[in-house]
Formats: C-alpha cells, structure tokens, sequence
C-alpha cells in the first residue's frame, strides 16, 4: 500500500512507548520512514497535553493530538484546543461518591492545565514515577474549579474490578467509564473517546481519501480501532481488543509493535 494515501495514529502507553516511557529506535526509524513516504502520522493518548509535548521533539505528529482519551483535540502546531469535551457537574458528585465507598482510592482530577490528586495510595505513587509530573495535592474536588477533562481512580487490580462494577449505578448520568490499564478506572464525558475524536479531525476535508490505521493495546483504544479502516494492536494485548483488531502483532511496546504494523501497511 502506498504510505501516501494512509493516516496512521497510534497509542502511547502500553503500544508506542517502552515500558521506560521511551521511543525505541526502530519505531522512530519506520515512523520517519512513514512519514517522508507522503503518510500522515498522529497520537492518540489518555495522557494530558503537559506529558505529550515531551515527546514532540522526538516524534512530529502531522495530524492534532487527540489527549486525555478523546476529551481534547489539540493542535500542537498553533498550541490552540480544536475541540474540547468536558465533564457534567454530575461528575463532581461521582467522585463524592466512589471516594466515600472507597476511601484508599486514588482519584485524579484532569483539567487542561493541571493534574490534581486527592490521596496517595501505591498505584498513585508509580503513576507519579512513570509520568514524571508535578501533581497538585487538594483535598476535595470541590477545591478544582476549572473544567474537568476527565476523572481518572488508580487502585490496586482487585479494587478496580470491583469499581468497575460498582458504577454501574452512574449510569445516564452523562459520563462513561473506561479501563486505561489494570489500574486505572477513568470518567469521561458520555460519548467521548479517542475513536470520536479521530472522526472529529476526519471530518475536514483536508483528509479525504485516505485510509485510517490505527494501533493500540487497551479497552479505551477500542473505539479508535473499530473507527479505522485497519488497525492493529500488540500481542500482549487484552483480548477483547484483538477481538476489535483487524491484525495482532507479533510484538509488544517492547519489541517494536508500531514498527511491525508500519511494515505491514506497506505490504497490503
């Protein structure tokens, strides 16, 4: 397939990066590659604008940056918000009432700007390591005034499995929840993920008549493979994305699985 007719957006974490957070030399060389080759390269990511610009010395994303999974499409170009979803006030009584039945639970609070934390359990404290970010300590949402781009709760595995059932009872309320790793349950708006916001920067004429692909590794990169017209993920990824999938790698972040679904774009 020639690079020049295909848009490629990947995930980050878990997909791109290593587990060390960074850019092997084999995807970079075939994500340049892509690109001199006339291809359109793009991010996809559940992380906030602060944490993604690090890398955009190394990586030149042509297309805007969909952050926060979906909730902001930014075009780092013009350093300007393309479009930005936010959450009801309704989330605000969520996080009263998920802290309340889960007091050891670490909730996150993202707005545009910064990134705020209530409690610091142990998955807080290797959330902290591996993003390398200044959070602010509050001690109730309630002192967040700006816009929430979204919620996210970092706890051990069994008290996210048993949060993910438990908000059930949330629902019609205007958000959505979404599992970004093992340890991590976020809120965002209601129909808002990265697959809407990869439509969302479609829609411009500017990108019409090229093929979407697209890569990543977990539940909340679903809607983007499905919103693709081929897509891919690593091998290690859940199961219900393979399922999404139209290719499972052979590799994982760690063996270079963007650099394998770029190969392969070449050759369908």
């Amino acid at each position: 397939m020639d690079y020049s007719k295909l848009i490629f957006v990947t995930d980050m974490d878990g997909t791109l990066l290593t587990k060390n957070k960074g850019v092997s030399k084999r995807n970079l060389e075939l994500i340049r590659r892509f690109q001199s080759q006339g291809g359109l390269f793009g991010l996809a990511t559940g992380r906030p604008v602060h944490t993604t610009r690090r890398y955009l010395d190394i990586l030149t994303p042509d297309l805007p940056l969909i952050l926060y999974n979906g909730c902001i499409v930014y075009d780092h170009k013009t350093n300007s918000i393309v479009h930005g979803d936010y959450l009801p006030d309704a989330a605000r009584d969520i996080l009263k009432d998920i802290y309340s039945r889960f007091p050891g639970i670490a909730p996150e609070i993202f707005t545009f700007e910064a990134q705020y934390y209530l409690n610091l359990n142990e998955a807080e404290r290797w959330h902290h390591e591996i993003v390398k970010v200044s959070y602010i300590k509050k001690s109730s949402g309630d002192e967040v005034q700006e816009p929430w781009c979204k919620l996210l709760f970092a706890d051990g595995i069994e008290v996210i499995n048993e949060l993910s059932l438990y908000v059930k009872r949330f629902e019609g309320m205007g958000v959505r929840f979404v599992r970004s790793c093992p340890y991590f349950l976020e809120v965002l708006p209601e129909g808002v993920s990265k697959g809407s916001a990869l439509k969302r920067i479609l829609e411009s004429p500017y990108y019409e008549g090229r093929v979407i692909s697209s890569a990543g590794d977990y539940d909340n990169d679903i809607e983007m493979l499905k919103a693709s017209d081929i897509s891919f993920c690593p091998s290690d990824s859940l199961q219900s994305v393979k399922d999404s999938a139209t290719y499972v790698l052979g590799g994982t972040c760690e063996e270079d699985a963007v650099a394998e679904a770029i190969e392969a774009l070449s050759k369908l």
